[in-house]
């Protein structure tokens, strides 16, 4: 299967053009993500699967098949004449950053008795927001083309401690063997204070930081270019 960018493969699958998609939160079960997984069929699915822990069943085709049906019963999915199966809108550019990403981040929420997780999937040209939810089900949110990914990491990161100022937000991008991840809290003095973690590691020192020191760490940690 593929998607939008990618020619028609000879499974008889494709999707279509998603740069008129605007921008919108799509509640999405277990199965369909494994459909859009499928879709692509690029080199970051695996990854992909394994940071939204749906690895052990990429590849079982009823799964995948009831998450497709699922797709056509809601009309982000349609059934042409020759039976190709085709998806559209802000579904295909989903279906682009699930399989085409480039850059995976991972974003923990923390506050007084819960955690949360946001991830970043980051492909040419598009990049969607995935929030977990129940019973397997992840809200998918397409991001403004013009935000840079920093700055839209800034953002979450400032959002999520302005309303639990006693928490904190774990970064770090899904990287193979990398190991290295960033920690932010809110400092007394309205600034930040930050820290490094590595795997089984101690609690990092931390230092205070401004949203200038944190946007430049940001991007370190994301790995973008200078």
């Amino acid at each position: 299967m593929t998607t939008a960018t990618h020619p028609t493969p000879s499974d008889g699958t494709s999707s279509r053009d998603t740069s008129a998609a605007a921008p919108e939160q799509i509640g999405l079960g277990f199965a369909e993500v494994l459909a859009l997984l499928a879709f692509h069929g690029g080199d970051s699915v695996e990854a992909t699967a394994a940071l939204l822990g749906v690895d052990h069943f990429a590849h079982v085709e009823d799964i995948i098949s009831a998450g497709a049906s699922s797709l056509v019963a809601r009309s982000y999915a349609l059934v042409d004449a020759r039976g190709e199966l085709t998806v559209e809108g802000a579904v295909a550019g989903i279906a682009v950053a699930l399989g085409g990403a480039e850059r995976r981040m991972l974003l923990t929420l923390e506050a007084s008795g819960w955690t949360d997780r946001i991830v970043l999937l980051e492909a040419p040209e598009v990049a969607i927001l995935l929030r977990p939810r129940a019973y397997g089900t992840w809200w998918a949110l397409p991001q403004p083309a013009d935000v840079p990914g920093a700055e839209a990491t800034l953002s979450l990161v400032r959002g999520h401690l302005a309303e639990h100022p006693a928490g904190r937000v774990t970064v770090e991008r899904h990287l193979e063997g990398q190991g290295v991840s960033l920690t932010v809290r809110r400092a007394d003095d309205g600034g930040w204070l930050l820290g490094q973690t590595v795997p089984e590691g101690e609690e990092p020192t931390e230092y205070p930081a401004d949203d200038a020191d944190l946007l430049v760490t940001l991007r370190a940690v994301r790995g973008d270019l200078p």
